[in-house]
């Protein structure tokens, strides 16, 4: 996961230039270009980018016995687990689908795709705020951060890559 540095408030879209309105961001749940890889054996198709409080919501699609790195939220998170089971190590619950999380900032966690889960896990996350990667659980140094704005530069370099059309993304940011 990068480190962006940002130079400006320009670095996604001029505060002028965001649309307010409603829109719709259309996923594609089967295997396609739109799946951005993320981690080893996880991926995600972004739905929104807050760039005024940089946050951002996500599709996270990952496969069985896939995890990302310990991290915590500097603010609130929610998540809905459409397939698969997924669980934090530093608890003891397991989230299969229909299961709905409500997390509060600051807790130090690792996601992890259970080995049993019939099917690779789709979630859907909306986050407040950044992730902010430590090197270890416990005591851990800070190791990479991430937010709307590194997210959206993320994505808008896998979709040219894709050749797909980044101008989609900034119809996400609000």
């Amino acid at each position: 996961m990068p480190i962006a540095t940002f130079s400006d408030s320009t670095d996604g879209l001029k505060a002028e230039a965001r649309e307010r309105a409603h829109f719709i961001a259309q996923l594609d749940f089967d295997e396609s270009n739109a799946w951005i890889p993320y981690a080893d054996g996880v991926w995600v198709q972004l739905c929104h980018f807050d760039l005024t409080r940089g946050g951002f919501t996500v599709l996270l699609k990952a496969v069985p016995g896939a995890s990302l790195g310990v991290h915590y939220h500097t603010g609130t998170v929610r998540g809905l687990t459409l397939r698969g089971n997924w669980r934090y190590l530093e608890h003891d619950w397991v989230a299969g689908p229909g299961t709905f999380i409500y997390e509060p900032a600051g807790e130090a966690h690792t996601l992890v795709i259970t080995e049993d889960s019939p099917e690779p896990a789709l979630i859907l996350f909306v986050i407040e705020g950044a992730l902010v990667f430590l090197d270890r659980p416990v005591d851990g140094n800070f190791a990479a951060f991430e937010d709307g704005f590194s997210v959206l530069e993320l994505a808008r370099a896998h979709y040219r890559g894709a050749g797909l059309d980044p101008a989609v993304l900034d119809r996400m940011i609000r």
